[in-house]
């Protein structure tokens, strides 16, 4: 218990890897300031939470979470913004709106990219004077607060395809928090599973008390394309199975995966020695990447590797998917190609030697 709290020391962020470590760290130094944060993370990587921990660093009140995916496009000007008595067709009486209700706290928008981009020129006009309309009227009211924005892809290519306004992760993005995908904090699942068996525990009045170690085995081997959301639905899901049972086995995790079509239900595999060098290996060069900021020539010095070697093991881990979506930003492009000073360079088939 004690070792689940110590790795969860801002707002339920669990883990002890390095990765997650730098975002409770990097929360509790901007926790109470009062500038816009951009929160990228896929799916499930716990985008919410981290707002959430934020906040609680705060001393601004109200704490608003919204998500943009639940409004419609044409009402979600009048749901954040507010409307007047007759401004549209059903605007019975007037509306205060989410920015309005916000005044002083602190705003949480989930899937920014959701939100049309007019809707968006309003924000950011917002967020610089203060000063913005309700739907329909004319007055020109106030309100100041904290905003916190969050999006499961990379903002850049999202204002490529039209989704965000450049202007509008310009100022969001000064401070940018991006939340490791589980695949790249593995680590981190004994504590996650401990977290998620205790509070099932809490609810059902009885579950497994821990894991066997075959189930981490196969929890360790899944790709996790969900994320810590995906890990903790498994984890309930085989808790409910296992029942009274003491511990969790890899039956009940193995059950679940072939149940929801994420796995094959296969409980003795164990993973070859080349599958593990492999891993060992990609997730040294993942990490010799993000320290030299994704200079490979630099990257290459820290390994003692020559930079075509580098090279070659890019291509290489890519084509297993050993590196997972970060490859897309560490040398190789869609196609298994390579980039070279930020242009694509076709695979010609130089890349199969390690």
């Amino acid at each position: 218990m004690a070792a689940i709290e110590d790795a969860a020391g801002v707002g339920g962020l669990i883990g002890q890897s390095p990765a997650i470590a730098r975002v409770r760290a990097l929360i509790h130094q901007i926790g109470n300031s009062p500038v816009p944060v951009l929160i990228v993370g896929e799916t499930g990587t716990g985008k919410e939470l981290c707002a959430a921990a934020i906040a609680g660093l705060s001393d601004r009140k109200p704490y608003i979470p919204v998500n943009c995916a639940t409004f419609s496009e044409t009402l979600v000007d009048s749901e954040l913004f507010g409307h007047d008595r007759g401004a549209f067709t059903g605007a019975i009486k007037d509306h205060p709106g989410i920015v309005g209700q916000v005044d002083g706290g602190i705003l949480f928008l989930d899937e920014l990219a959701e939100t049309p981009l007019p809707v968006q020129a309003k924000l950011l006009r917002t967020l610089e004077s203060g000063e913005y309309r309700r739907v329909g009227g004319t007055k020109i009211r106030r309100s100041r607060f904290r905003l916190l924005a969050a999006t499961n892809g990379n903002p850049e290519e999202l204002v490529a395809a039209g989704k965000l306004r450049a202007d509008l992760v310009y100022r969001l993005g000064a401070i940018r928090i991006v939340l490791p995908p589980l695949r790249d904090r593995l680590e981190d699942i004994p504590l996650l599973v401990d977290a998620f068996l205790r509070r099932y525990r809490e609810r059902a009045g009885t579950g497994p008390l821990g894991a066997s170690a075959d189930a981490y085995r196969i929890l360790a081997d899944h790709s996790w394309p969900g994320n810590i959301r995906e890990l903790r639905n498994v984890i309930e899901a085989a808790a409910a199975l296992a029942g009274r049972c003491n511990q969790l086995g890899a039956r009940h995790v193995s059950q679940v995966l072939l149940l929801s079509g994420k796995g094959n239900g296969a409980v003795d595999r164990v993973p070859t020695l080349a599958e593990a060098l492999n891993r060992a290996e990609a997730r040294v060069i993942r990490e010799a990447l993000r320290r030299a900021d994704d200079n490979r020539t630099l990257a290459a010095q820290m390994l003692g590797i020559s930079e075509a070697t580098l090279y070659r093991k890019l291509a290489k881990h890519h084509r297993s998917n050993w590196l997972g979506d970060a490859s897309f930003h560490s040398g190789i492009a869609p196609n298994g190609g390579l980039r070279r000073n930020g242009r694509h360079c076709p695979n010609r088939g130089t890349a199969n030697s390690a």
